[in-house]
């Protein structure tokens, strides 16, 4: 072999070696040129980022947002230890709980009514949805035997509480102080925190009473929460069972106002009505401007208090519809419908607050009634005229607590509306009837002069002495200037 040849050879296999060393050593990580790079650290950042909210089409049950739980943590807190429904079930339902005679009469009450159940068979058809409990829920929780167990048990309390309620017996015979508390049961199963899904109650309550004679789940509902609140007239779109998603969703939409009367006009009413209607025909209501209806997100402007409004000349009056309905204003007219309030009234308000502000499509009705009210009420002498008006009437005992119950309503509150929201173009129409000089000094002279009789007869009085005074000074200089 010549010495060219083995030259050849040799830089072959050298290139050969070079190359194959190349290839085993691992590439260079880019993240090593960043100054003091922790490999360890980066490793605990990752597993921050697991997944623990899980929202989709069919979540329905939140945690309360905390900027919210912070204004006021009591109104968001179960008041009785008689119902209680939590998910962290470790602190909640430990196993020395499980002896409690509130859970035991309730879970031994449903198994009664029907002895061909057992408790294992009602685990078993949880179990059977345990897809959909776990998407119908915010926080991601672990579907295991102890929250089935504690489902079941939730569920047992909830259909024994309605069930007895509907035979008129209310609560089982070990437990006496649920009648002294049932105002505040049916607040405590209205809480964000306490719901179920609708679904799991309606499974359990068909396995309890197959074929029976007793309502639908849904008319037993509204039965129960009908003797608290009032709900309007007419059917609801949430009968049907399957569209309802908890019972705080079936109380919110019947809460829900109609543009209907609940109080039918009398028959003088109807006459004027009728002579009016023949003077005046209806004409089609005037459209809204256009720069209204091209947005499509509204916000509600800050409008004065009652007071204020008041001073500016605009009228306060009750509506003639009951709870939470359409607030309406028109030609220096505010109208509001009268409201009962008693001491679940801030805790309902807020309940319903906090299920809009979690839940995408429920809306923003009862979030911008609480904006409007905290806006229209400061202090106590707001609190008065709204009481003199007959739209506020109380259980409370002093309009110092009304007042506290309105004040810090919307705080943290977002009130996302769309082009049908009739409050914030309300609210703006407040606003320019209130900025006009003319309504607040018309206002002024009726409140000076013209508020009770007998500053009417003051003010008639001086204009006829001023007329008679410039009558004797024209006939005096007359006599002067014109002698006869």
């Amino acid at each position: 072999m010549s010495n060219r040849a083995r030259w050849n050879w040799w830089s072959d296999s050298t290139a050969g070696s070079t190359a194959d060393s190349t290839e085993t050593e691992p590439p260079k990580d880019p993240l090593n040129e960043i100054e003091n790079f922790d490999k360890d650290l980066l490793k605990d950042i990752k597993v921050g980022f697991r997944p623990l909210f899980y929202r989709n089409a069919s979540t329905s049950i939140y945690v309360i947002p905390r900027i919210i739980y912070n204004v006021k943590p009591q109104q968001y807190r179960v008041r009785s230890t008689y119902f209680n429904v939590a998910w962290n079930f470790e602190s909640t339902y430990p196993r020395q709980s499980l002896n409690d005679l509130h859970i035991s009469a309730h879970v031994q009450s449903i198994l009664i009514r029907n002895p061909a159940r057992r408790f294992e068979d009602y685990l078993l058809a949880m179990n059977e949805m345990r897809e959909r409990i776990r998407v119908s829920h915010l926080v991601r929780i672990k579907v295991d035997f102890k929250c089935l167990s504690v489902l079941v048990m939730s569920c047992c309390q909830i259909l024994d509480c309605l069930l007895l309620f509907n035979e008129g017996k209310l609560v089982p015979q070990v437990d006496q102080v649920c009648s002294a508390g049932l105002q505040d049961l049916w607040i405590d199963m209205l809480l964000v925190d306490n719901q179920v899904p609708f679904f799991a109650l309606q499974k359990l309550y068909e396995m309890v009473l197959p074929d029976s004679q007793y309502p639908s789940l849904v008319a037993l509902c509204i039965s129960f929460f009908g003797q608290f609140l009032e709900f309007k007239n007419g059917e609801s779109p949430l009968m049907n069972s399957g569209s309802v998603l908890h019972l705080l969703h079936l109380v919110h939409s019947h809460l829900l106002p109609t543009n209907s009367p609940q109080e039918p006009p009398g028959q003088i009413q109807l006459f004027f009505n009728k002579i009016k209607s023949t003077l005046m025909p209806s004409r089609p209501p005037p459209e809204l401007p256009r720069h209204r209806q091209s947005s499509s997100l509204m916000t509600i402007e800050p409008i004065p208090c009652a007071r204020r409004l008041q001073d500016a000349g605009i009228k306060v009056r009750k509506k003639r519809t009951t709870g939470f309905s359409n607030i309406t204003f028109h030609r220096g007219v505010l109208e509001i419908p009268r409201l009962h309030i008693d001491n679940n009234t801030e805790s309902l308000l807020r309940t319903l607050v906090a299920w809009e502000q979690s839940h995408l499509t429920a809306g923003s009705y009862f979030s911008g009634y609480a904006i409007f009210m905290d806006y229209m009420i400061n202090t106590v002498e707001d609190v008065e005229i709204l009481n003199y008006h007959g739209i506020i009437e109380q259980t409370l005992g002093s309009e110092e607590q009304v007042a506290s119950v309105f004040n810090g309503l919307g705080t943290n509150i977002v009130f996302i509306g769309g082009e049908n929201d009739l409050l914030p173009h309300l609210c703006r129409d407040l606003n320019i009837y209130y900025r006009k000089r003319f309504n607040i000094w018309w206002a002024k002279l009726m409140t000076d002069y013209f508020s009770n009789p007998w500053t009417i007869l003051s003010v008639v009085a001086a204009i006829v002495l001023l007329i008679m005074t410039a009558v004797q000074t024209f006939f005096s200089s007359y006599g002067y200037f014109r002698p006869p």
